[in-house]
């Protein structure tokens, strides 16, 4: 069955089972389950905080520096770790694939929203620290919350492209998966999830702005730790980019999708 995007709509509750089948692999064996959706955000922050705020002591009179960290960092684990998992998810499940007809795009897809899901909880976590530097900073929770989902879905269109791209070669070319993970390290070093972009040299700051993350960390930290409306321009570049990157990745798996299948 091919990837239209009728078959897609026809076959949605197998995308549904599918999410959650990843979600209940992630918690499979340990003994905590669930409770390790917010205690691995819970312990990633403290480590950060001892290594950002305790040792280097970075951060300023404006800014807490672990909560810029945070709204940066949280929402490019969602991404990479998304793009990583879809580089195998095909030839991981070669034996479904080829017993079984339906449309192969929806694993790469399940990947997304599950690891979405656990996007959504790792939030959970930065709204607690901006509450507890709220006192100190004004990082108090505000009616700029309401455009988290705008930007979420932003980051889940841009995300979803590459993953379909990505899953396709995985299965066409062995070596997808480890230049992807030096490209995906360089990759986030070259967003703003370190540093903010004032401290890039003026000239070179409209090649950073190429990268869609420099929006989207941006538009993260407006909302949660500026209390402020992201820029329009930001949310509309993120908007294109993620559309052009979700009809690119979609066009070319479904043009590849019987060679993967034969690939196997």
């Amino acid at each position: 069955m091919h990837s239209t995007l009728g078959n897609i709509w026809n076959r949605r509750h197998l995308l549904w089972v599918l999410t959650t089948s990843n979600i209940k692999r992630q918690n499979k064996n340990t003994v905590l389950g669930y409770l390790w959706w917010l205690l691995d955000p819970i312990l990633m922050t403290a480590v950060y905080y001892i290594l950002v705020t305790v040792l280097f002591r970075r951060g300023g009179s404006n800014q807490p520096y672990i909560l810029f960290v945070l709204c940066g960092l949280l929402a490019w684990k969602a991404f990479a770790g998304s793009v990583s998992q879809s580089i195998r998810i095909i030839s991981g499940q070669a034996g479904i694939v080829r017993a079984i007809s339906f449309p192969k795009v929806v694993l790469p897809l399940s990947l997304v929203f599950s690891n979405t899901i656990f996007f959504l909880f790792a939030l959970l976590v930065a709204v607690a620290v901006a509450c507890w530097y709220g006192p100190e900073y004004g990082t108090w929770p505000n009616i700029y919350y309401l455009m988290l989902p705008v930007v979420i879905c932003l980051q889940v269109m841009f995300t979803a492209g590459v993953a379909m791209l990505m899953s396709a070669m995985g299965v066409l070319f062995k070596d997808t998966g480890n230049i992807m993970s030096h490209l995906l390290r360089m990759w986030y070093f070259l967003s703003p999830g370190l540093y903010s972009l004032d401290r890039i040299p003026e000239d070179m700051q409209p090649f950073f702005r190429i990268n869609p993350f420099c929006e989207l960390m941006t538009s993260y930290r407006d909302i949660i730790m500026r209390g402020r409306m992201p820029s329009w321009f930001d949310l509309g570049y993120a908007f294109g980019v993620g559309l052009v990157s979700c009809l690119v990745g979609y066009l070319l798996f479904r043009k590849l999708e019987g060679k993967l299948v034969q690939k196997l």
